[in-house]
């Protein structure tokens, strides 16, 4: 048995700031972002034109929960079976149904990023609200998902978020409750709007977790990538749509939306007239352009797809205790003797804070003491990676 005491951590100003750079990849992922599939998925979902859904011509007439909306989330469905996907239909009420896929990630299949969006409405049509988030998540599972990448990703499409956020709330309380960790929501409500045609994106954060540096970062690929939009982060923002259903539940998150606090929200909100025909499709592109590429940059796309080696071993095991914890954690890592070894500590967002140990591991474990005095209060997490894989487990700090 070896013990290792952590007796001080150095923690300095720029911690959490994590400076990006250019990535080939992330830029063809751009590139293969297409405004027709976007167009096309915005129209089948908004009830312009005829779909095939259970082998049968029908029209999605409308996706307001409380009039059924079965026949959207079934289109949902199946679109995400045909990319390639196996998506789960999430009954978690007698009413509501929240349609989502996880893409597993080659090495850390066990961490997660989110992109989403609400599908249901208030009326007929609503194109902006919110056929066009949803047709930007599909568009992302269509080129990701034949991608591989070092972390998991889950597409998701919420239900009943008109009413009270009642399907993220669902998903985020049961992801909370199980430990899982999903470093960052991209939440896109309305991303297809701009009536002054100023390209202005509203990315509204706030100080739970980190999602103020998951902003930061979406303003980082912004700029990195030449994207035409212009965004503005509002701190702290509005909490009226899916993402606040993860900052209730310490995750970091954020929406991507147009104006609402700029002055420029479509003025046929939650009403049969806000139709493809009043958007502005330049803007749209744009916008799903920036939320999947901050998604494609977040999970590290694999170029040597050679990658079976890295999957998590179940001979694996990380304990962190007590959890919650105030004045000092304590880590025990199981694995196979003489692996090389790195513990490190995490972020919310996966970003990586301080090598806790980095090394062969003698013996049966490796025992840890984090101590938590310059520590935020947050989630964090604590990741053990060696030869075959790796292991994390989340820790909160009060």
């Amino acid at each position: 048995m070896k013990r290792i005491y952590l007796l001080s951590i150095f923690l300095i100003f720029g911690l959490f700031s994590f400076a990006q750079t250019y990535n080939a990849q992330v830029e063809n992922v751009i590139n293969t972002v297409n405004l027709d599939s976007l167009i096309y998925q915005m129209r089948n979902l908004s009830g312009e034109d005829e779909v095939v859904i259970n082998d049968e011509t029908t029209t999605i007439e409308h996706r307001v929960s409380n009039w059924g909306n079965n026949l959207a989330a079934q289109y949902i469905y199946e679109t995400l079976e045909n990319i390639g996907l196996e998506p789960t239909w999430d009954l978690y009420s007698m009413n509501g149904v929240n349609v989502y896929a996880v893409q597993e990630g080659s090495v850390y299949p066990d961490e997660y990023y989110m992109i989403c969006a609400h599908y249901d409405a208030v009326d007929y049509y609503c194109a902006d609200d919110n056929a066009s988030g949803s047709a930007a998540v599909i568009e992302a599972a269509r080129i990701l998902s034949s991608m591989e990448f070092e972390y998991s990703i889950i597409y998701a499409l919420w239900d009943e978020e008109e009413i009270g956020l009642i399907g993220s709330a669902d998903y985020a309380a049961i992801a909370a409750s199980n430990g899982d960790v999903i470093h960052s929501v991209i939440n896109m409500d309305m991303i297809a709007w701009d009536g002054d045609e100023d390209m202005v994106a509203e990315i509204h954060s706030s100080y739970t977790a980190n999602s103020n540096e998951l902003s930061d970062y979406i303003v980082e690929i912004d700029e990195i990538y030449s994207l035409a939009i212009e965004p503005s982060v509002i701190i702290p923002g509005a909490g009226g749509t899916d993402h606040s259903s993860f900052w209730n539940n310490d995750y970091a998150a954020v929406v991507v939306s147009e104006e609402y606090y700029g002055g420029d929200f479509n003025p046929y909100y939650h009403t049969a007239q806000d139709r493809i025909a009043v958007l502005n499709m330049d803007y749209f592109h744009e916008m799903s352009k920036l939320c999947i590429a901050s998604l494609t940059s977040f999970c590290h796309p694999i170029l040597n797809t050679s990658v079976s080696e890295n999957r998590k071993s179940d001979a694996k095991h990380i304990q962190v205790y007590p959890n919650p914890a105030t004045t000092i954690a304590h880590i025990t890592c199981r694995t196979p003797s003489s692996d090389f070894t790195q513990v490190t500590l995490l972020n919310n967002m996966g970003q990586s804070l301080l090598t806790l140990y980095q090394g062969e591991v003698i013996g049966e474990s490796l025992n840890l003491e984090l101590p938590l005095n310059s520590l935020a209060k947050g989630i964090y997490f604590v990741k053990m990676e060696s030869t075959n894989g790796s292991k994390t487990q989340k820790l909160m700090v009060e």
